[in-house]
């Protein structure tokens, strides 16, 4: 049975959470203020704590920029990288883990690619790119993705499918499915809140990712963080617009954890972090 805490205790704790809370909410809230200012405001020193609220900077970033097509592009690249990705890995997993398919030397192999630089690979596919003409193209960002992901897939889907036991796929077996039948029917509804944890971690990293995009992409496919990467020109640099843009940036992925937040606390939970 728990150890019941004293009220004395409680309070502490609470207060620790508090002061963490607070320390990593602070940017957010720095971002989101400074959106909500002025030019003039925004640059005052020392900073206005207390300020007239206006919605003008989102204004321009909405309706004077093109950040409607480079979020659309954004997500095209983040969400098909999501589906080709847990496609590939799913199958993957299930071999590494059913099978042992290439010991664990495959499996180290695969993260130790997720631990090289993307810098490191970024000359020679562009180069392939080039070659195929895939530069600033829908097709190129996610092709990247995929290959800077699906280490990290593969090794967290490996992780979930350890914890259902072998005697389903067997009983499974028995009743005729075959491998595909066995991942479809019954790993994939057992493993949905770690397939959703590892879907939201691949969204988050292509959505926020800068370097790749900057390098691959000129005008048609530019995503949202090479585009307010834009807001900083030779004469100043547009806080407010970069604030606004960067505001909005964020509403994507807390949507997308929002919805899917009971299955994702779930998934991390389990066999996510042995």
């Amino acid at each position: 049975m728990p150890e019941r805490l004293s009220p004395l205790e409680i309070a502490a704790r609470l207060l620790v959470l508090t002061v963490f809370f607070l320390f990593f909410m602070f940017p957010f809230y720095w971002i989101v203020a400074t959106s909500l200012k002025t030019q003039v405001d925004a640059f005052a020193i020392p900073p206005k704590w207390l300020f007239d609220v206006t919605f003008q900077n989102y204004a321009k970033v909405l309706l004077e920029t093109t950040f409607l097509d480079q979020a659309k592009n954004s997500l095209i690249a983040s969400i098909s990288n999501v589906v080709v990705t847990l496609a590939l890995a799913l199958p993957a997993a299930y071999s590494m883990s059913r099978y042992r398919t290439g010991g664990k030397d495959l499996l180290f192999w695969f993260l130790s690619i997720r631990m090289i630089p993307p810098i490191v690979g970024a000359i020679p596919l562009f180069v392939l790119a080039a070659q195929f003409r895939l530069i600033d193209t829908y097709a190129i960002l996610p092709v990247l993705y995929i290959i800077l992901n699906m280490p990290f897939a593969v090794w967290m889907l490996k992780s979930f499918i350890d914890e259902i036991p072998r005697e389903i796929d067997e009983s499974a077996m028995l009743d005729g499915c075959g491998n595909l039948g066995v991942i479809w029917r019954m790993i994939l509804p057992l493993i949905k809140p770690g397939l959703i944890a590892t879907a939201a971690f691949c969204f988050i990293l292509a959505w926020n990712e800068f370097l790749l995009a900057n390098i691959f992409t000129r005008r048609t496919a530019v995503t949202l963080p090479v585009g307010i990467s834009k807001f900083i020109t030779e004469k100043q640099i547009l806080w407010g617009y970069i604030t606004a843009a960067a505001t909005l940036a964020t509403l994507p992925p807390i949507a997308f954890l929002w919805f899917f937040q009971r299955n994702l606390l779930r998934g991390l939970t389990f066999g996510a972090v042995r």
